[in-house]
């Protein structure tokens, strides 16, 4: 595993219970991550981001056209492991804190 952040996040998505696609840990990740809920598990996507600009262009290219929860939201969650804060994303693609 490369980077202090790949560990962390790893860590964390072994305790939560949440999927991580083969290819992660291959490069070093930075501290922006995306969980999808839309699938039988949670899943964590592989790509991570260091830019919140790069992080909203992935929401508006990737995660707009999944079909919304009973809420009317995406099921998708952003964690920053920098701040230590979530993110739900909204309808809208925007985030608002947990």
């Amino acid at each position: 595993m490369k980077g202090k952040y790949t560990k962390i996040i790893y860590e964390f998505c072994q305790k939560e219970g949440i999927d991580i696609p083969i290819g992660f840990g291959r490069n070093s990740a930075s501290h922006l991550v995306v969980i999808r809920y839309d699938l039988e598990r949670p899943k964590l996507i592989a790509k991570t981001f260091f830019k919140k600009e790069d992080l909203h262009y992935y929401i508006s290219t990737y995660l707009m056209d999944l079909p919304r929860n009973g809420d009317g939201l995406i099921p998708a969650k952003v964690v920053d492991f920098k701040e230590n804060l979530s993110y739900q994303v909204l309808e809208s693609g925007a985030l608002v804190l947990l």
